[in-house]
């Protein structure tokens, strides 16, 4: 994609869904709606794949993008989602990672749409797989929203708390690698790897161990922290000389993160992400 340098990155929003996993919009959409609200920087981040960027046009400035990904991880039993931003695409080893995620995915909704019809609730692969978008990878979302078309909940909220949630009784765990795992395909396919949303955490200690594991960054500012947490995630960052982002993990208008615009980071955070961009362009060159 041609990206051309015109202004200083003033307005961001590093944390962005779209149909191609569990967004509502599609990657073209998006871009034009960036543009619009006049967006400097941003990185579309679907939950293991990287489909979106194949449907962006070849021009997009001033709009800059910074490649990125959802990657999930574990760590002592818990999910752990982290970030991988300015990768190389045609990595191996990534896109053997992405696959697994994509087979792996399929079966588990097959194992979870059988413990549903078990509880009375009938879905099938199919009305899944017709909400799951182009690459058809799918997510819980995807199944909750089926169940609200049917009438088995009344929100994809109601679907996770009482059905899909993490330990519920149609839940099904997906294949995941380890946290250091995961940074060590992100760091070899030349991106950096951001812990997603800390404060969303199981337990606030993992931050710190993940540190030693060589993350690069922490997504500091996220719609669910709170002020407190910003302030502690950017003294920790500064500590550690780790990059600080942002982003509002936007999936939908309808969604409870439907914060689409220039999200309210502090300087300090913006100069991080600036120092970011820069150092990916200096790793594209």
């Amino acid at each position: 994609m041609i990206v051309k340098e015109i202004k200083t990155i003033k307005r961001i929003n590093l944390h962005l869904h779209t149909n191609v996993s569990d967004g509502a919009l599609s990657p073209a959409r998006l871009i034009t709606m960036s543009q619009q609200i006049g967006l400097d920087l941003i990185s579309i981040t679907d939950h293991d794949t990287a489909d979106a960027y194949k449907q962006l046009p070849s021009d997009v400035a001033p709009l800059r993008i910074l490649p990125g990904m959802e990657i999930s991880s574990q760590h002592k039993g818990n999910d752990v989602h982290i970030l991988a931003y300015g990768y190389d695409f045609d990595n191996a080893a990534l896109i053997e990672m992405t696959e697994m995620y994509l087979i792996g995915r399929r079966e588990r909704a097959v194992k979870m749409i059988s413990k549903l019809a078990e509880l009375g609730m009938k879905i099938s692969l199919e009305e899944v797989v017709a909400v799951a978008g182009s690459r058809e990878l799918i997510v819980r979302p995807h199944i909750a929203q089926v169940l609200v078309s049917k009438g088995f909940c009344q929100t994809k909220n109601e679907a996770f708390d009482k059905y899909i949630g993490n330990f519920k009784p149609a839940f099904f765990p997906k294949p995941e690698v380890s946290v250091t795992d995961a940074i060590k395909v992100i760091h070899g396919a030349g991106g950096f790897a951001v812990i997603a949303h800390p404060g969303k955490l199981a337990k606030a200690a993992y931050l710190e161990e993940f540190i030693p594991m060589g993350i690069d960054g922490i997504e500091v500012w996220h719609p669910d922290h709170y002020q407190w947490e910003i302030d502690n995630f950017i003294a920790l960052a500064q500590k550690n000389g780790l990059y600080m982002t942002g982003g509002s993990d936007f999936h939908g208008e309808q969604d409870r993160h439907n914060l689409f615009d220039v999200i309210p980071v502090p300087q300090v955070v913006l100069d991080s992400v600036a120092l970011l961009w820069q150092e990916y362009q200096c790793r594209m060159k």
